[in-house]
């Protein structure tokens, strides 16, 4: 897939929409979220210590930033937060804010394709279903996978619930009638993005997340352009190059404590 600045563009577009979705839906579940956009990005207050507690797509393009804006935002609300950079950020923006006290943290993969029609493959006993209405078994399944357990937790995570809340397509695998997976396809604008999926430990080996893959990539649509997010070199990742996804580029997530 040719990595063209439309693409490059609209890839920021889409997760600066995501993040300010995130915030209205959370608000609606009963979350008090905050978010503000600054510049070419956004930032976003999901929780301290919550992985979405980040700011998006400032210095996109050499744009103008201001680091004492986003350090005000976060003041009284987080101990730490992400600060996400793309080979498309200002260089200035990566000096000053390691100058300030952001460090390093991980690094992270884009990978997109255009969706096209695939016949999905079920192991004997798997079924994956999409889910709608209740929504507290798929919530149970996927804080079970995440947290590598298989037994599922009495409680919900605040995470779980939040997911549950943002406008997607959720799916639950079973194998046997057994609650066994957990998966997301979050959508905006004709444009879909992998949300997460999970499965728990004693289910592994049976082609689950092959075949979320599959029935993902044929509900957004033949054409539909979906992107991922994975971890550089891991099993994931190269998985997701098996079934057509071609890396874009990688993110820096830089932490300020």
């Amino acid at each position: 897939m040719l990595l063209t600045d439309e693409l490059i563009d609209n890839l920021l577009t889409f997760r600066v929409a995501k993040l300010r979705a995130l915030v209205e839906s959370g608000t609606q579940a009963g979350f008090t979220f905050e978010g503000k956009t600054m510049g070419s990005g956004y930032a976003c207050w999901a929780g301290d210590g919550s992985p979405m507690t980040q700011v998006y797509g400032v210095g996109h393009r050499d744009s103008e930033f201001d680091l004492d804006e986003i350090d005000a935002f976060y003041e009284g609300r987080a101990t730490n937060w992400e600060l996400v950079a793309t080979p498309f950020t200002s260089k200035s923006l990566l000096t000053e804010a390691v100058k300030r006290g952001y460090l390093p943290d991980h690094f992270e993969t884009v990978l997109g394709q255009l969706a096209s029609s695939t016949s999905v493959e079920l192991q004997p006993g798997v079924e994956i279903e999409r889910v709608s209405g209740d929504m507290t078994e798929w919530m149970r399944v996927n804080d079970a996978g995440w947290m590598e357990q298989d037994e599922l937790p009495d409680e919900v995570s605040d995470l779980s619930r939040l997911m549950a809340a943002t406008p997607a397509y959720r799916y639950l695998a079973r194998v046997n009638g057994e609650p066994a997976a957990a998966a997301g396809l979050a959508s905006l604008d004709g444009k879909f993005l992998f949300a997460g999926a999970c499965t728990l430990p004693k289910y592994r080996g049976r082609g689950i997340q092959r075949a979320f893959t599959q029935r993902r990539l044929n509900d957004a649509g033949p054409g539909s352009f979906v992107q991922v997010v994975a971890t550089p070199g891991t099993v994931s990742h190269r998985n997701l190059q098996k079934v057509g996804f071609d890396p874009l580029y990688s993110k820096l997530v830089m932490m300020r404590r």
